[in-house]
């Protein structure tokens, strides 16, 4: 078993959720149990992948004539992003880099982040700056909820670590240079802002040291104990391989959350680069619907 991982916000999630189930899903890639998604939940992952790579195809300077698309929703979350675009009143020397991937080093692995759209530049005071636009097409997330999350979280400590590799060698990318944008198709006009502090990744960087300690002790051991929280176990289809079929289930999809910790699956229109992409019916838990 490789004891190296390549860690993305899901797999940091979910050893947070329950380090057996990390077990299952990661390292001996038990496939995910679940019950088929429900029709309208399967359309919304693919409108909201759809809406994904429309948005990359724009920012790599492809035309996109909305009569062209297929679908009726998609086509009206572009219209609304025509309306209300978030990429706006940045200085000219702008770079736009749509789908772009980051990776740096935590102790023996490696923390991995996609941004659907990275813009990197120099403000007004000739200082280099990195802005993070995240698209999302389900439930827009209140300011806290998307702090606490370790999307938020591991975007930004990525940039803070890794950032610089965007410049020449002697630009340094400071954390207070670095931002994150949630825009939600269903409240664009209300784009949220996330800013960043040296205090902000002095914090989550020790979390995240702390993590891949915990991760390192748990291969040496090779003990990977069961949550204590029973409520993570309805939502788990690999509650029959721990003895926890008493959780239940979830009622419905619309109940289905992690904790103040983020979440560990992907939104409708996300999945966990990481891994192989799995079909909608293997996704760790049951998304949300809008």
């Amino acid at each position: 078993m490789d004891n190296n991982l390549l860690l993305s916000q899901y797999k940091l999630t979910t050893f947070l959720a329950c380090q057996r189930r990390f077990q299952l899903r990661y390292l001996r890639r038990l496939p995910w149990p679940a019950r088929p998604l429900p029709e309208r939940t399967e359309q919304l992952l693919q409108q909201g992948q759809d809406f994904h790579q429309l948005l990359e195809r724009h920012f790599l300077g492809l035309s996109i004539t909305p009569a062209t698309i297929p679908d009726q929703r998609v086509r009206q979350w572009w219209q609304s992003f025509q309306t209300h675009n978030p990429v706006q009143n940045l200085p000219d020397n702008i770079r736009l880099l749509p789908e772009t991937g980051l990776t740096v080093p935590l102790g023996n692995h490696l923390l991995y982040g996609r941004f659907d759209l990275l813009v990197i530049g120099q403000d007004e005071n000739s200082q280099p700056f990195a802005h993070i636009f995240d698209w999302k097409t389900g439930r827009p997330a209140t300011v806290d909820e998307l702090n606490a999350r370790w999307q938020t979280r591991l975007y930004l400590a990525l940039l803070a670590e890794g950032g610089s590799a965007f410049w020449p060698k002697d630009v340094q990318l400071q954390p207070e240079q670095i931002s994150l944008t949630y825009w939600y198709v269903q409240d664009a006009e209300t784009p949220v802002t996330i800013g960043y502090s040296a205090a902000a990744h002095q914090a989550n960087w020790i979390e995240l040291q702390q993590i891949a300690t915990q991760l390192d002790d748990a291969f040496a051991a090779d003990i990977w104990p069961l949550t204590d929280d029973w409520s993570q176990c309805r939502e788990c289809a690999y509650q029959v391989y721990c003895g926890r079929q008493g959780a239940g289930t979830a009622p419905s999809a619309s109940s289905t959350a992690l904790s103040s910790s983020g979440r560990a699956v992907p939104e409708l229109d996300e999945h966990d680069e990481t891994e192989e992409p799995a079909p909608p019916d293997e996704q760790l838990l049951t998304p949300d619907l809008p």
